[in-house]
């Protein structure tokens, strides 16, 4: 290789480097941002999560979509509890006294990923989950 093809090519090589700082470096900011909170919503049979596995959607705040049938009124319940799983406002209301228990879980991270989600309870029957955490865990 010659010294002229060396240089030219260390010229080129110098020049794309160049270009990607300088626009590589803003690229991620024009991107779509990452999503407010990405959670897993499963609901097992009985008392914990090593039952049955009766259903699972996912959930995604910012864009408010995934599996889950209502994710705008989801969403602005896990924001208004601010990711507290536990502090899920529900519906409260009357249900009936027997006892076939669901375990709720939710996983997966709220507040841009600075918040981890981990919610796990089990409820008396799926009036109770209904009635504590509508319309979060409502599919």
């Amino acid at each position: 290789m010659s010294k002229r093809t060396k240089t030219r090519t260390a010229a080129l090589l110098g020049a794309a480097a160049l270009a990607f700082t300088a626009f590589g470096a803003s690229a991620p900011a024009a991107a779509i941002p990452p999503p407010y909170g990405h959670i897993v919503l499963s609901v097992y049979a009985g008392e914990g999560a090593n039952g049955l596995l009766i259903d699972q959607v996912e959930l995604w705040c910012n864009s408010n979509g995934g599996s889950h049938p209502d994710p705008d009124g989801a969403c602005a319940a896990v924001d208004q509890a601010d990711g507290d799983f536990g502090l899920l406002k529900g519906d409260p209301g009357p249900c009936t006294m027997d006892w076939r228990p669901v375990t709720a879980v939710a996983e997966g991270y709220w507040h841009g990923g600075v918040t981890d989600v981990a919610f796990e309870r089990t409820y008396g029957n799926r009036c109770a989950l209904h009635r504590g955490t509508t319309p979060v865990f409502d599919f």
